[in-house]
């Protein structure tokens, strides 16, 4: 009766340990399936791809596309009316602007070839020529003011075309986000520089040195994140932490190279100052809330992603934690019982 009676509290004790294990890994696999969560191999690129594309439904990704195709053409064709209706070189903006749009594609090509493997190999290279042109603008208006008021414009339609040209023509390459942003500031771009052309002509006798001052620091600005995101195409295992403090670093320096560009009018007596001014600050304040709302809408999703994930670590070490004192508590038992057993089977024989 004494071994019957072990057994049977063996039995229920066991059961008891098996079912709480059990429910504390069903409550935990439940939790971790909640949220989003990122794979451990997966990139942000490739997170914004599968709830861009491959888990939205296929009309809107088709709606996306034509609000691209007529943005393109909308804000295309604006551009190129005030380029010829208002410039006075438009024709050498023009040709510039084509050869720069050709610089693109072999510079696309070469690291085709270059770099096979290379991943998002558009993205990348959207970002990178992004970072060159940046460059670039720098250091023309360092070596010569004049010259990069007769070829900012070209380098500026060139490579927002090659970037029209690729969403419209690789759309697959392109996350939903990407597509999104770059949709809304590309034709936002090429409405506020038709309108610095259109007014241009009112001032063109005027010393423009500080405007033009002004719209090289505000372009040149998007150097910080044309940088970083070439880095994060490049380095796609770079830790996630590591890459959320570099995008918020970006975002603060480039907001500072930014607004560094609206007090250039404060350099200049104003009797310098026109229409051409306020035109281009009053349009650039607009570009600028759109980049802000963007950039820290994506920054809160990763400080969200990183919490998140923080929390679930917590859990699962809560959970081990448990799974091991119950285990612990389980090997008692047995202990137990077994000495209990062994004690009974000596009392048997002694009483044989």
């Amino acid at each position: 009766h004494r071994r019957d009676y072990i057994n049977i509290h063996i039995s229920r004790v066991w059961h008891y340990y098996n079912h709480n294990i059990e429910n504390k890994m069903s409550e935990s696999n439940s939790n971790s399936n909640s949220g989003p969560m990122l794979s451990k191999n997966s990139t942000p690129t490739d997170t914004n791809t599968k709830q861009g594309q491959g888990q939205g439904p296929g009309k809107q990704r088709d709606d996306m596309h034509l609000t691209t195709a007529l943005c393109f053409v909308a804000s295309t064709t604006f551009w190129l009316v005030c380029l010829f209706r208002y410039h006075p070189n438009a024709w050498y903006v023009f040709q510039n602007a084509f050869a720069i749009l050709a610089v693109c594609f072999v510079a696309d090509n070469t690291a085709a070839c270059l770099a096979p493997s290379l991943k998002r190999r558009q993205v990348v290279m959207h970002y990178f020529l992004g970072w060159l042109q940046n460059l670039l603008y720098i250091l023309l208006f360092v070596a010569s003011p004049s010259r990069f008021e007769k070829v900012w414009t070209s380098l500026f339609f060139g490579y927002y075309l090659f970037t029209w040209i690729m969403m419209l023509t690789q759309k697959a390459e392109f996350f939903f986000m990407f597509r999104l942003f770059y949709t809304i500031h590309h034709a936002s771009a090429f409405f506020i520089t038709g309108s610095w052309m259109i007014v241009s002509p009112c001032c063109f006798l005027d010393d423009n040195v500080f405007i033009y001052r002004a719209i090289v620091i505000w372009l040149s600005a998007e150097i910080w994140n044309d940088g970083l995101n070439t880095f994060r195409g490049i380095r796609p295992k770079t830790d996630k932490n590591v890459l959320r403090r570099m995008k918020t670093v970006v975002f603060v320096m480039e907001r500072i190279h930014r607004s560094i560009a609206y007090f250039q009018p404060l350099t200049v007596p104003a009797t310098q100052h026109n229409t051409l001014m306020w035109v281009v600050l009053g349009t650039g304040l607009w570009n600028d809330t759109l980049d802000i709302f963007f950039q820290l809408k994506s920054l809160c999703k990763h400080y969200r992603e990183a919490k998140q994930q923080s929390e679930e670590k917590r859990r699962g070490s809560h959970l081990d934690l448990e799974v091991e004192v119950a285990v612990e508590k389980k090997e008692e038992v047995m202990n137990m019982t077994g000495n209990a057993t062994s004690k009974t089977e000596s009392d048997i024989v002694l009483d044989v």
